[in-house]
């Protein structure tokens, strides 16, 4: 069901966006047929929070805010991009599955999945959520919270989703110490028993933005494997935090 008000004002913004005309309060009440008693108000919101402007001859144009959004959506889209280039390299150098999630309250939110080439593909998919704690994904993601802040992101005990999951909290904490000092999560049958995983999470301005993982087949695991994708992960996490901070120094996080 639509929501007539907001769409006014979402009819306003797209109008003066699509436009070169002068757009006075009489022309854009007429162009959207709304009432100018109505429009009137929405028109001097819009302009309060600096979403439009009028000038002496009671022209209205966008302001300011829209372009901060759009440059926040450009920024967000572009760094995105970089990821996945790096995304592409890990899957390339490693052979696995590479994914890419950020943390939504306690889940993991999927957001990009780089396939590999061979036939023996993992079963995930983009827009899917998880529990964090049971993904080496959500314990990347999880890294820099302290054992309070875990309380209040899991008020609840854990669901046992396999026989490999972490118990608790305590379970939990300890192993995020661990990835603080090797900035390497791992997680082996958490979330399905044939399925392992590895992943860094992704520091940006003092905080952790995503986390990029590979995921394979346990039979493939061992300590020649995980020695070899370890290094693969460390190298491209150095040259995507590396690059963040060259190109996009102000980005707050890469989806929201």
């Amino acid at each position: 069901m639509t929501h007539q008000p907001t769409l006014r004002v979402l009819k306003i913004l797209e109008l003066l966006t699509n436009t070169n005309e002068k757009n006075t309060l009489s022309s854009i009440a007429k162009k959207l047929d709304i009432p100018p008693g109505t429009l009137s108000p929405i028109l001097q919101t819009l302009q309060a929070k600096n979403y439009i402007k009028c000038d002496k001859n009671k022209i209205y144009t966008l302001d300011y805010k829209i372009l901060e959004i759009s440059r926040c959506v450009s920024m967000k889209n572009s760094a995105l991009e970089l990821i996945k280039k790096h995304m592409k390299n890990i899957r390339n150098l490693t052979g696995q599955t590479c994914q890419m999630g950020i943390l939504k309250e306690g889940d993991v939110f999927y957001l990009e999945k780089i396939n590999p080439d061979h036939h023996i593909q993992i079963k995930s998919f983009v827009g899917a959520s998880y529990p964090a704690y049971a993904t080496s994904l959500g314990k990347a993601l999880l890294e820099m919270k302290s054992y309070k802040e875990l309380q209040s992101i899991y008020p609840h005990p854990f669901e046992k989703i396999t026989p490999n999951t972490i118990a608790n909290i305590e379970e939990l904490y300890k192993e995020l110490t661990l990835i603080k000092k090797e900035k390497i999560a791992l997680e082996s049958g958490e979330m399905n028993p044939e399925i392992e995983c590895m992943a860094i999470g992704i520091e940006h301005n003092d905080k952790i933005i995503a986390a990029i993982s590979i995921s394979y087949h346990i039979f493939y695991s061992d300590e020649k494997f995980k020695k070899k994708n370890k290094k693969i992960l460390l190298d491209e996490k150095f040259k995507i935090e590396q690059e963040l901070n060259l190109y996009f120094p102000e980005l707050e996080n890469i989806y929201q």
